[in-house]
Protein backbone atom coordinates (compact mmCIF):
# COMPACT_ATOMS: atom_id res chain seq x y z
CA UNK A 1 0.00 0.00 0.00
CA UNK A 2 1.44 3.36 -1.07
CA UNK A 3 2.37 5.64 1.83
CA UNK A 4 0.96 9.17 1.76
CA UNK A 5 3.13 12.23 2.06
CA UNK A 6 2.98 14.17 5.32
CA UNK A 7 0.75 16.90 3.79
CA UNK A 8 -1.59 14.35 2.24
CA UNK A 9 -1.75 12.41 5.54
CA UNK A 10 -2.82 15.59 7.35
CA UNK A 11 -5.42 16.26 4.65
CA UNK A 12 -6.72 12.69 4.98
CA UNK A 13 -7.04 13.03 8.77
CA UNK A 14 -8.89 16.32 8.35
CA UNK A 15 -11.38 14.73 5.93
CA UNK A 16 -11.83 11.66 8.19
CA UNK A 17 -12.61 14.01 11.10
CA UNK A 18 -15.21 15.84 8.96
CA UNK A 19 -16.84 12.56 7.90
CA UNK A 20 -16.93 11.15 11.46
CA UNK A 21 -18.33 14.40 12.91
CA UNK A 22 -21.00 14.54 10.22
CA UNK A 23 -22.01 10.93 10.82
CA UNK A 24 -22.31 11.56 14.57
CA UNK A 25 -24.53 14.59 13.93
CA UNK A 26 -26.69 12.61 11.50
CA UNK A 27 -26.99 9.72 13.99
CA UNK A 28 -27.89 12.16 16.77
CA UNK A 29 -30.51 13.84 14.58
CA UNK A 30 -32.01 10.49 13.56
CA UNK A 31 -32.16 9.40 17.21
CA UNK A 32 -33.91 12.62 18.26
CA UNK A 33 -36.41 12.33 15.44
CA UNK A 34 -37.16 8.67 16.26
CA UNK A 35 -37.59 9.46 19.96
CA UNK A 36 -40.01 12.29 19.19
CA UNK A 37 -41.84 10.05 16.70
CA UNK A 38 -42.37 7.34 19.34
CA UNK A 39 -43.49 9.96 21.86
CA UNK A 40 -46.00 11.40 19.37
CA UNK A 41 -47.31 7.92 18.54
CA UNK A 42 -47.80 7.27 22.25
CA UNK A 43 -49.59 10.60 22.62
CA UNK A 44 -51.93 9.90 19.68
CA UNK A 45 -52.86 6.42 20.90
CA UNK A 46 -53.32 7.57 24.51
CA UNK A 47 -55.56 10.48 23.45
CA UNK A 48 -57.67 8.15 21.35
CA UNK A 49 -58.05 5.66 24.20
CA UNK A 50 -59.00 8.43 26.66
CA UNK A 51 -61.68 9.72 24.31
CA UNK A 52 -63.26 6.26 24.06
CA UNK A 53 -64.33 5.14 27.52
CA UNK A 54 -64.90 1.45 26.76
CA UNK A 55 -62.75 -0.77 29.00
CA UNK A 56 -61.73 -3.19 26.24
CA UNK A 57 -61.22 -0.54 23.57
CA UNK A 58 -57.54 0.23 24.24
CA UNK A 59 -56.44 -3.42 24.16
CA UNK A 60 -58.21 -4.08 20.86
CA UNK A 61 -57.01 -0.80 19.35
CA UNK A 62 -53.34 -1.54 20.12
CA UNK A 63 -53.65 -5.08 18.69
CA UNK A 64 -55.20 -3.75 15.47
CA UNK A 65 -52.65 -0.94 15.13
CA UNK A 66 -49.71 -3.24 15.76
CA UNK A 67 -50.90 -5.72 13.12
CA UNK A 68 -51.32 -3.02 10.46
CA UNK A 69 -48.11 -1.13 11.33
CA UNK A 70 -46.00 -4.31 11.33
CA UNK A 71 -47.31 -5.13 7.85
CA UNK A 72 -46.26 -1.69 6.64
CA UNK A 73 -43.17 -0.82 8.73
CA UNK A 74 -41.86 -4.00 10.41
CA UNK A 75 -41.49 -5.44 13.93
CA UNK A 76 -40.52 -2.11 15.46
CA UNK A 77 -44.22 -1.39 15.94
CA UNK A 78 -45.22 -4.51 17.85
CA UNK A 79 -47.84 -4.42 20.63
CA UNK A 80 -45.11 -4.35 23.24
CA UNK A 81 -43.44 -1.36 21.60
CA UNK A 82 -46.71 0.51 21.21
CA UNK A 83 -47.34 0.00 24.93
CA UNK A 84 -43.87 1.44 25.60
CA UNK A 85 -44.61 4.47 23.40
CA UNK A 86 -47.74 5.12 25.48
CA UNK A 87 -45.80 4.65 28.72
CA UNK A 88 -43.13 7.06 27.46
CA UNK A 89 -45.78 9.71 26.81
CA UNK A 90 -47.45 9.10 30.18
CA UNK A 91 -44.16 9.49 32.05
CA UNK A 92 -43.06 12.58 30.12
CA UNK A 93 -46.11 14.47 28.79
CA UNK A 94 -44.03 17.68 28.45
CA UNK A 95 -42.55 17.77 24.93
CA UNK A 96 -39.69 20.07 25.97
CA UNK A 97 -38.49 17.49 28.51
CA UNK A 98 -38.63 14.81 25.81
CA UNK A 99 -36.59 16.98 23.43
CA UNK A 100 -33.94 17.52 26.10
CA UNK A 101 -33.92 13.81 26.94
CA UNK A 102 -33.57 12.77 23.29
CA UNK A 103 -30.53 15.04 22.94
CA UNK A 104 -28.82 13.23 25.83
CA UNK A 105 -29.78 9.57 25.44
CA UNK A 106 -30.62 7.22 22.58
CA UNK A 107 -34.08 5.69 22.28
CA UNK A 108 -32.55 2.35 23.31
CA UNK A 109 -31.40 3.93 26.59
CA UNK A 110 -34.82 5.50 27.17
CA UNK A 111 -36.55 2.20 26.31
CA UNK A 112 -34.43 0.50 28.99
CA UNK A 113 -35.21 3.13 31.64
CA UNK A 114 -38.97 3.76 31.24
CA UNK A 115 -40.13 0.45 32.83
CA UNK A 116 -38.65 1.68 36.16
CA UNK A 117 -41.66 2.71 38.24
CA UNK A 118 -39.94 4.91 40.84
CA UNK A 119 -39.44 8.44 39.45
CA UNK A 120 -36.31 9.25 41.49
CA UNK A 121 -34.72 5.97 40.49
CA UNK A 122 -35.43 6.74 36.81
CA UNK A 123 -33.86 10.19 37.22
CA UNK A 124 -30.82 8.61 38.85
CA UNK A 125 -30.21 6.24 35.93
CA UNK A 126 -30.84 8.97 33.35
CA UNK A 127 -28.32 11.36 34.92
CA UNK A 128 -25.69 8.73 35.74
CA UNK A 129 -26.04 7.27 32.24
CA UNK A 130 -25.56 10.71 30.71
CA UNK A 131 -22.68 11.64 33.04
CA UNK A 132 -20.72 8.39 32.71
CA UNK A 133 -21.72 7.77 29.08
CA UNK A 134 -22.93 4.23 29.62
CA UNK A 135 -23.69 2.00 26.69
CA UNK A 136 -27.15 0.39 26.63
CA UNK A 137 -25.57 -2.86 27.79
CA UNK A 138 -23.84 -1.13 30.72
CA UNK A 139 -27.06 0.64 31.67
CA UNK A 140 -28.94 -2.67 31.76
CA UNK A 141 -26.17 -4.23 33.86
CA UNK A 142 -26.33 -1.31 36.30
CA UNK A 143 -30.09 -1.69 36.66
CA UNK A 144 -29.81 -5.47 37.08
CA UNK A 145 -27.16 -5.03 39.79
CA UNK A 146 -29.46 -2.60 41.64
CA UNK A 147 -26.93 0.22 41.49
CA UNK A 148 -29.40 2.82 42.77
CA UNK A 149 -30.19 0.78 45.86
CA UNK A 150 -26.45 0.31 46.50
CA UNK A 151 -25.50 3.99 46.35
CA UNK A 152 -25.62 6.12 49.48
CA UNK A 153 -28.06 8.50 47.76
CA UNK A 154 -30.87 5.91 47.94
CA UNK A 155 -30.74 6.12 51.74
CA UNK A 156 -31.10 9.90 51.82
CA UNK A 157 -34.26 12.05 52.11
CA UNK A 158 -36.12 12.70 48.86
CA UNK A 159 -35.13 16.37 48.76
CA UNK A 160 -31.44 15.46 49.04
CA UNK A 161 -31.76 13.01 46.14
CA UNK A 162 -33.51 15.64 44.00
CA UNK A 163 -30.88 18.28 44.85
CA UNK A 164 -27.91 16.02 44.07
CA UNK A 165 -29.42 14.85 40.78
CA UNK A 166 -30.20 18.46 39.81
CA UNK A 167 -26.57 19.43 40.46
CA UNK A 168 -25.42 16.52 38.30
CA UNK A 169 -27.83 17.49 35.52
CA UNK A 170 -27.21 21.24 35.47
CA UNK A 171 -23.57 21.54 36.58
CA UNK A 172 -22.19 18.02 35.97
CA UNK A 173 -21.27 18.08 39.66
CA UNK A 174 -21.25 14.61 41.19
CA UNK A 175 -21.38 14.02 44.95
CA UNK A 176 -19.86 11.21 47.06
CA UNK A 177 -23.40 9.94 47.76
CA UNK A 178 -23.85 9.32 44.03
CA UNK A 179 -20.39 7.80 43.68
CA UNK A 180 -19.85 5.29 46.49
CA UNK A 181 -21.75 2.02 46.84
CA UNK A 182 -22.56 -0.54 49.48
CA UNK A 183 -22.13 -3.41 48.94
CA UNK A 184 -19.58 -3.73 46.15
CA UNK A 185 -19.92 -6.80 43.93
CA UNK A 186 -16.53 -8.50 43.50
CA UNK A 187 -17.81 -11.86 42.27
CA UNK A 188 -15.62 -11.52 39.16
CA UNK A 189 -12.52 -12.10 41.34
CA UNK A 190 -13.31 -15.79 41.76
CA UNK A 191 -12.51 -15.73 45.51
CA UNK A 192 -15.12 -17.99 47.13
CA UNK A 193 -13.04 -19.93 49.67
CA UNK A 194 -10.28 -19.00 52.13
CA UNK A 195 -8.04 -16.15 50.96
CA UNK A 196 -5.77 -13.48 52.44
CA UNK A 197 -5.81 -9.70 52.08
CA UNK A 198 -2.85 -10.08 49.71
CA UNK A 199 -4.86 -12.56 47.61
CA UNK A 200 -7.78 -10.12 47.52
CA UNK A 201 -5.53 -7.25 46.50
CA UNK A 202 -3.75 -9.33 43.83
CA UNK A 203 -7.07 -10.54 42.40
CA UNK A 204 -8.31 -6.94 42.19
CA UNK A 205 -5.20 -5.89 40.28
CA UNK A 206 -5.50 -8.91 38.00
CA UNK A 207 -9.10 -7.86 37.23
CA UNK A 208 -8.44 -4.14 37.54
CA UNK A 209 -10.67 -3.12 34.64
CA UNK A 210 -13.63 -5.01 36.14
CA UNK A 211 -12.89 -3.49 39.54
CA UNK A 212 -12.85 0.05 38.09
CA UNK A 213 -16.09 -0.72 36.25
CA UNK A 214 -17.67 -1.70 39.58
CA UNK A 215 -16.25 1.41 41.31
CA UNK A 216 -17.40 3.75 38.54
CA UNK A 217 -15.97 5.09 35.27
CA UNK A 218 -14.49 8.25 36.81
CA UNK A 219 -11.98 6.26 38.89
CA UNK A 220 -8.35 6.14 37.75
CA UNK A 221 -5.84 3.74 39.34
CA UNK A 222 -2.70 5.33 40.82
CA UNK A 223 -0.88 2.91 43.11
CA UNK A 224 -0.83 -0.38 45.00
CA UNK A 225 0.65 -0.52 48.51
CA UNK A 226 1.33 3.22 48.48
CA UNK A 227 4.19 3.68 50.96
CA UNK A 228 3.97 6.57 53.39
CA UNK A 229 6.39 7.39 56.23
CA UNK A 230 5.15 8.83 59.54
CA UNK A 231 7.42 9.15 62.59
CA UNK A 232 10.06 7.12 60.74
CA UNK A 233 7.61 4.21 60.39
CA UNK A 234 6.35 2.73 57.14
CA UNK A 235 2.62 2.55 56.43
CA UNK A 236 0.98 1.23 53.28
CA UNK A 237 -2.27 2.27 51.62
CA UNK A 238 -3.67 -0.85 49.91
CA UNK A 239 -4.98 0.89 46.79
CA UNK A 240 -4.90 4.52 45.72
CA UNK A 241 -7.21 5.95 43.07
CA UNK A 242 -8.18 9.37 41.75
CA UNK A 243 -11.80 10.31 41.01
CA UNK A 244 -12.07 12.85 38.21
CA UNK A 245 -15.62 13.98 38.98
CA UNK A 246 -15.00 14.48 42.70
CA UNK A 247 -11.47 15.81 42.03
CA UNK A 248 -10.23 13.78 44.97
CA UNK A 249 -7.70 11.11 45.78
CA UNK A 250 -9.43 7.96 47.02
CA UNK A 251 -7.60 5.64 49.41
CA UNK A 252 -9.00 2.11 49.64
CA UNK A 253 -8.26 -0.12 52.63
CA UNK A 254 -9.11 -3.82 52.21
CA UNK A 255 -10.20 -5.81 55.27
CA UNK A 256 -11.05 -9.51 55.36
CA UNK A 257 -13.03 -9.29 58.58
CA UNK A 258 -15.85 -7.27 60.10
CA UNK A 259 -15.42 -3.51 60.47
CA UNK A 260 -13.66 -2.38 63.64
CA UNK A 261 -13.52 1.09 65.17
CA UNK A 262 -9.71 1.13 64.88
CA UNK A 263 -10.02 1.15 61.07
CA UNK A 264 -11.40 4.70 61.22
CA UNK A 265 -8.31 6.04 62.98
CA UNK A 266 -6.04 4.24 60.53
CA UNK A 267 -7.89 5.73 57.55
CA UNK A 268 -7.86 9.22 59.09
CA UNK A 269 -4.07 8.97 59.37
CA UNK A 270 -3.80 8.03 55.68
CA UNK A 271 -6.10 10.86 54.63
CA UNK A 272 -4.26 13.53 56.63
CA UNK A 273 -0.97 12.37 55.12
CA UNK A 274 -2.39 12.44 51.59
CA UNK A 275 -3.90 15.87 52.20
CA UNK A 276 -0.55 17.26 53.33
CA UNK A 277 1.77 15.48 50.91
CA UNK A 278 -0.15 14.43 47.78
CA UNK A 279 -3.14 16.74 47.34
CA UNK A 280 -2.64 19.25 44.54
CA UNK A 281 -4.01 22.73 43.98
CA UNK A 282 -7.74 22.82 43.04
CA UNK A 283 -8.28 19.27 44.30
CA UNK A 284 -10.75 18.43 47.05
CA UNK A 285 -9.79 16.63 50.24
CA UNK A 286 -8.94 12.92 49.88
CA UNK A 287 -11.66 10.36 50.55
CA UNK A 288 -11.20 6.98 52.23
CA UNK A 289 -13.12 3.80 51.42
CA UNK A 290 -12.84 0.96 53.94
CA UNK A 291 -13.94 -2.26 52.25
CA UNK A 292 -14.86 -4.99 54.75
CA UNK A 293 -16.37 -8.44 54.48
CA UNK A 294 -19.04 -7.26 56.92
CA UNK A 295 -20.15 -3.92 58.37
CA UNK A 296 -20.63 -3.20 62.08
CA UNK A 297 -23.76 -1.07 62.15
CA UNK A 298 -23.55 0.03 65.79
CA UNK A 299 -19.87 0.92 65.66
CA UNK A 300 -20.38 2.83 62.41
CA UNK A 301 -23.33 4.63 63.99
CA UNK A 302 -21.42 5.58 67.15
CA UNK A 303 -18.47 6.79 65.07
CA UNK A 304 -20.86 8.98 63.02
CA UNK A 305 -19.68 7.38 59.77
CA UNK A 306 -23.16 7.01 58.25
CA UNK A 307 -23.08 10.57 56.93
CA UNK A 308 -19.32 11.10 56.85
CA UNK A 309 -18.30 12.75 53.58
CA UNK A 310 -14.63 11.80 53.86
CA UNK A 311 -14.65 8.19 55.14
CA UNK A 312 -16.92 5.58 53.61
CA UNK A 313 -17.42 2.04 54.93
CA UNK A 314 -18.84 -0.64 52.65
CA UNK A 315 -19.13 -4.39 52.41
CA UNK A 316 -17.85 -6.36 49.47
CA UNK A 317 -19.41 -9.58 48.19
CA UNK A 318 -17.31 -12.18 46.38
CA UNK A 319 -20.22 -14.57 45.82
CA UNK A 320 -23.60 -13.13 44.93
CA UNK A 321 -26.67 -14.43 46.76
CA UNK A 322 -29.99 -15.02 44.99
CA UNK A 323 -31.39 -11.80 43.56
CA UNK A 324 -34.53 -11.88 45.74
CA UNK A 325 -32.47 -12.16 48.93
CA UNK A 326 -30.13 -9.41 47.80
CA UNK A 327 -33.02 -7.13 46.85
CA UNK A 328 -34.65 -7.74 50.23
CA UNK A 329 -31.40 -6.96 52.04
CA UNK A 330 -30.90 -3.72 50.13
CA UNK A 331 -34.48 -2.56 50.66
CA UNK A 332 -34.17 -3.27 54.40
CA UNK A 333 -30.93 -1.26 54.53
CA UNK A 334 -32.61 1.68 52.78
CA UNK A 335 -35.62 1.56 55.11
CA UNK A 336 -33.38 1.32 58.18
CA UNK A 337 -31.27 4.27 57.07
CA UNK A 338 -34.28 6.48 56.30
CA UNK A 339 -35.96 5.60 59.61
CA UNK A 340 -32.72 6.48 61.37
CA UNK A 341 -32.64 9.85 59.62
CA UNK A 342 -36.26 10.53 60.63
CA UNK A 343 -35.44 9.60 64.21
CA UNK A 344 -32.47 11.99 64.29
CA UNK A 345 -34.56 14.77 62.73
CA UNK A 346 -37.37 14.19 65.24
CA UNK A 347 -34.94 14.24 68.18
CA UNK A 348 -33.37 17.46 66.91
CA UNK A 349 -36.80 19.08 66.51
CA UNK A 350 -37.86 18.12 70.06
CA UNK A 351 -34.59 19.42 71.48
CA UNK A 352 -35.10 22.78 69.79
CA UNK A 353 -38.68 22.99 71.11
CA UNK A 354 -37.52 22.28 74.68
CA UNK A 355 -35.02 25.11 74.41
Amino acid sequence: MEKLSKNNELLLQSIVTLIDSSRKRVASTINQELTLLYWNIGKEIKSNIVQNKRADYGKQLISDLARKLIEQYGRGFSKRNLHNFILFYELYPDKQIVQALSAQLSWSHIYTIIPIKDELKRRFYIQMCRHERWSVRTLQERINSMLFERTAISKKPEQTIIYDLKQLEQESKITPDLTFRDPYFLDFLGLHDTYSEKDLESAILLHLQNFITELGTDFAFLARQKRIIIDHEDYYIDLLFYHRGLKSLVAIDLKLNKFRAAYKGQMELYLRWLEKNEMRENENKPIGLILCSEKSSEQINYLLLDNNEQIKVAEYITKLPEKKLLEQKLQEAILLAKNSLKSVAGHSSNTNKNK
